[in-house]
């Protein structure tokens, strides 16, 4: 078997393979063979000597062709798909992008239809209010006027909040959708000519690889016509046996064997050529698949996903901006909630009313004509039945007011009931937001029991307070007339019995919390905290005796406003500030004590008691 034979007929077989691309399936493999169509059948020069067997069977020229044309079209049309699909993966992103536009667009009217109804809202119910002005003169004393005030107040405050709302989503937010839009637009078309450049270049390389190939099989054609040529002569120089014509013969065969190795070479830097071609078209596929498209989709989408981010990051600044006002809101409802006070609001009625609610004039004795005795007293002849009628009083006074005191703990109980009830009802709706189910109400038939008893026992209380009311100003008249002394043994119980009766309040609601020290109630701090006299009482005129009685004005003098509101702040924290006070703030503290008297609920001496607290002056 001759060399040339063995090394044509083996020649390498080239797959042409085109990777898995991120977007398209790629082709099937083909295989394209390098050898040539024609098959060898005579020896070739020992130069060339191969033992390998040869095939039977090689391509024609023609189907190579054909199929190496197929490949390019399968390449080509795989090319043109994956630009489509990116197109398509575009178009996708903004229809995406277009929905959550609409959806904002949408969002800004809802807002603004939301904030003109608060609007109108405020409006009516502002007019409403200046119209039944007259009507409401007494809502002021209410402190639940202030609640309700807050609330409109707050319903304005809405309205600014939900018109700029609909301004960023249907303004800003709409157009920077549309830039976004028209950005990616713009960035996949010169992606896109980016990528069509790229897919010229590699239609390049295929032409190129088409004319190696065809170059490479006309060679391979010609050494295999050379090849049969010197071996034809080769033959005919074996048969003959003139010595004359073998040499004649030898110029031929010289002459064969340069043309053979001539076409050879040419043949062995085609065949090169072609497989380096080969290398090149698939090295240069191998990269576009893998980082050309990759990179592309990239440069496609570059800014794309920051940009939309951005956009919603304004409407999530919106969000935490109206956050913020409404925790605003609630803080200011809360301190509204917790101004809520019926005693004040009961004072503030009665002093308005005064003229309505004060105490009748006391009715005077009427003499008879000639009688000028006008008091209360124990004449011989009445002594015994007046002493007799005074002990069974005594005595009925004071079943009377254990009686009325254990209706009065009756009444605490029964509070302390209607309370729980009333408390029950959960103010905390966190769990509709979870599984939206409404709280059942099953307490109205328990908690209208418990009215109707507390309101029974509530007047058997007053009653009975009055009843004791008018005995004890008959027993204690009656006792002055007598000059009766209560016993030894009896002192605490007629001191008792003698004393004013203590003041009960009916209907106090339950403390909750710690209660405030400046703009609070001083009892209800006492009796949290268990301090008799509050700390900065204590701590203030303790200050003051001990270094502040030799500076002059000093409750005159105002003090800086800085140390005030930081002694408010830490005697507000239950903390005292004072323990290493110096002379120099002696002004300061001076006015934290005056600040602390003026801003207490209820004045230090009750409005109810002045007028016997002056007489005593």
């Amino acid at each position: 078997m001759s060399t040339i034979e063995s090394n044509l007929k083996n020649q390498p077989i080239v797959l042409i393979s085109v990777l898995s691309q991120p977007v398209t399936t790629p082709p099937p493999s083909v295989l394209i063979s390098t050898a040539s169509s024609l098959t060898p059948n005579t020896s070739s020069p020992a130069i060339f000597h191969d033992d390998k067997p040869i095939e039977k069977y090689y391509k024609k020229n023609k189907q190579i062709l054909f199929e190496f044309d197929q490949i390019v079209k399968d390449i080509r049309f795989q090319l043109n798909e994956q630009l489509k699909c990116l197109e398509q993966r575009i178009e996708t992103q903004l229809s995406i992008l277009s929905e959550v536009q609409e959806y904002f667009r949408r969002r800004s009217d809802v807002e603004f239809d939301y904030a003109k109804n608060l609007d109108n809202l405020h409006k009516q119910i502002g007019q409403r209010h200046r119209a039944q002005k007259a009507r409401r003169e007494t809502w002021i004393f209410q402190s639940i006027y202030k609640l309700w005030d807050t609330i409109v107040q707050d319903t304005r405050t809405h309205v600014k909040y939900h018109t700029i709302m609909s301004d960023i989503c249907g303004k800003y937010m709409y157009d920077k959708f549309n830039e976004i839009a028209e950005d990616t637009r713009r960035m996949f078309m010169k992606c896109k000519s980016v990528g069509l450049a790229s897919h010229e270049d590699i239609y390049k390389v295929l032409n190129e690889l088409k004319s190696t190939m065809k170059t490479y099989h006309q060679y391979q054609s010609e050494s295999k016509q050379a090849e049969q040529k010197l071996s034809n002569i080769l033959q005919q120089i074996a048969k003959i046996k003139s010595a004359k014509k073998q040499k004649t013969m030898e110029k031929r065969v010289e002459k064969r064997q340069m043309k053979y190795t001539e076409t050879k070479v040419k043949a062995f830097k085609a065949r090169n050529d072609y497989l380096m071609t080969i290398e090149s078209v698939n090295a240069a596929l191998q990269k576009y698949c893998s980082d050309d498209v990759p990179d592309l989709i990239d440069c496609m989408n570059f800014g794309f996903h920051t940009s939309i981010a951005k956009c919603v990051q304004m409407y999530l600044s919106a969000q935490e901006n109206i956050k913020r006002g409404r925790q605003i809101t609630i803080e200011t409802l809360n301190r509204a909630i917790a101004d809520l006070d019926t005693i004040v609001d009961k004072q503030k009625y009665l002093e308005y009313y005064s003229s309505i609610f004060t105490i009748p004039k006391r009715i005077k004795f009427e003499p008879h004509k000639g009688d000028e005795v006008s008091t209360v007293n124990a004449q011989v002849l009445i002594r015994d039945e007046m002493q007799s009628r005074f002990i069974q009083m005594q005595n009925r006074l004071a079943s009377l007011k254990t009686e009325n005191d254990e209706i009065f703990k009756t009444i605490e109980a029964t509070e302390q009931s209607l309370m729980e009830n009333i408390t029950t009802k959960n103010s905390d709706v966190s769990d509709l937001f979870k599984d939206l189910n409404l709280p059942q109400n099953n307490s109205k038939n328990a908690r209208k029991e418990i009215e109707d008893y507390y309101v029974e026992k509530f007047k058997q209380y007053t009653l009975s307070s009055n009843l004791i009311s008018r005995l004890q100003a008959r027993h204690d008249i009656m006792q002055k007339a007598l000059g009766a002394t209560p016993p030894a043994g009896a002192a605490e119980d007629n001191n008792l019995i003698s004393r004013p009766i203590k003041p009960k309040q009916i209907g106090r609601a339950p403390i909750l919390g710690r209660p405030r020290l400046f703009g609070g109630k001083l009892l209800d701090y006492i009796q949290v905290t268990q301090q008799y006299i509050p700390l900065i009482i204590s701590s203030c005129v303790s200050a003051i005796n001990r270094i502040g009685l030799h500076n002059q004005g000093i409750f005159r003098v105002p003090g800086a406003q800085v140390d005030i509101n930081q002694f408010k702040d830490a005697f507000e924290k239950g903390e005292d500030p004072l323990v290493n006070i110096t002379g120099r703030e002696m002004n300061s503290v001076a006015g934290v004590l005056k600040l602390y008297f003026r801003e207490l609920k209820e004045p230090l001496f009750a409005r109810d008691m002045f007028d016997s607290f002056i007489s005593c002056i």
